[in-house]
């Protein structure tokens, strides 16, 4: 069994991988009860979510000489009703020498689906904290506090999440809130360029780090029965919901009409990254070659994006905003070695040559109210 990950969202890792694999199980929660504060978050959102045909933001480009690398920039969440229609991007994926997935990581169990059937109880009761904890007891009690009351607001009064991880639980929650905030997580970038590219039998390299774990059984086991210091995780998750939903739909909105210039001025820590740290550090990660791989996934993809503009003119390429445009992200990194960076909207220097130039695309914007509790 393999899976394909996220370098930053390594919070569903392994056992999630595991128990979607089992298809549905049975469900733990009570029946959500109406359980919020006398002034819920969601009815405080002045912003709307816009909805429509959108061109979504443009591309960045990345120059060797004659030879470009295009980058078009992914966003989680996205608005859930937004229909996105990039005429230039899919020209350009139409006629690239060469696609390259986003940066990831490639987990291979290699179990088969009959095996992660027999996994299952040890995947679902590695989502629980140890000795059959509650969150109640392994949150400190002001953190504890602040989840209840976020859990209210968006997941009612589920029981079963009292048992999880910290980890798991905030997934779960952040969950659930962007259903309720009309966001989504699916990468609808990617989706939508590998459909283009396979359609004109274009070349697609999976760019990424590959693990192989050798003994899934005994990982698992380990991780069931392994401390995780994970309330930074929960921590992350919920100061995110406390303070930062209105400015997630204005991102959210932001990437669907291209405006990068938001983007940039709403610059945020997602909480993923806390998550994903958190289970990284753990042993039953790190003795099977999790460690370190945030560093590795941005250094193998610069790997591939050298080579592809040594070797083509035309290149497109996904990655995650966050992981493109930080400080020590895919862009950063090109620039260090030399080559030219073009944002969307640049001039390109007077010396660049600009091939497969994408024409512009406008879109009407439509918006609505956020769905509400």
């Amino acid at each position: 069994m393999a899976m394909r990950l996220h370098p930053l969202a390594l919070a569903i890792a392994l056992t999630a991988s595991l128990a979607a694999n089992a298809q549905t199980a049975p469900s733990e929660s009570a029946p959500a009860e109406a359980s919020a504060p006398a002034e819920p978050a969601l009815a405080t959102l002045e912003t709307v979510v816009v909805t429509g045909i959108q061109p979504g933001p443009g591309l960045w480009q990345i120059r060797k000489g004659e030879h470009t690398l295009w980058v078009m920039a992914t966003l989680s969440p996205l608005p859930k009703r937004m229909e996105w229609e990039p005429r230039e991007l899919d020209a350009l994926v139409a006629r690239a020498d060469r696609v390259l997935t986003s940066p990831g990581v490639d987990v291979d169990a290699d179990i088969g689906f009959f095996g992660s059937l027999r996994l299952l109880p040890t995947a679902l009761r590695a989502r629980n904290n140890p000795d059959d904890k509650t969150l109640a007891e392994v949150l400190p009690s002001e953190l504890y506090a602040r989840w209840q009351a976020q859990k209210a607001i968006y997941m009612g009064r589920d029981r079963g999440v009292e048992n999880r991880r910290p980890v798991f639980a905030a997934y779960e929650l952040m969950d659930e809130a962007l259903g309720d905030l009309d966001l989504k997580r699916e990468n609808i970038v990617w989706d939508r360029v590998e459909r283009i590219a396979k359609r004109n039998d274009r070349d697609i390299v999976r760019v990424g780090v590959s693990i192989k774990v050798e003994d899934p059984r005994d990982a698992l086991k380990e991780f069931e029965r392994s401390a995780v210091d994970d309330v930074g995780c929960m921590e992350a998750t919920v100061a995110r919901l406390e303070t930062d939903t209105a400015n997630m739909v204005e991102r959210a909105n932001a990437w669907a009409v291209g405006d990068l210039q938001t983007l940039e001025e709403l610059e945020f820590d997602s909480e993923i990254r806390a998550c994903a740290l958190a289970l990284l550090g753990t042993d039953a990660l790190k003795n099977r070659g999790f460690n370190d791989l945030p560093k590795r996934v941005v250094d193998e993809w610069v790997r591939v994006a050298e080579e592809s503009l040594a070797e083509h003119a035309t290149t497109v390429a996904v990655a995650d905003y966050q992981v493109l445009t930080a400080d020590d992200g895919l862009l950063a990194a090109m620039r260090a070695k030399g080559y030219t960076i073009i944002a969307p909207g640049e001039e390109p220097p007077a010396d660049a040559v600009a091939e497969d130039q994408p024409a512009e695309a406008s879109a009407p914007v439509e918006a609505v109210e956020p769905a509400s509790n």
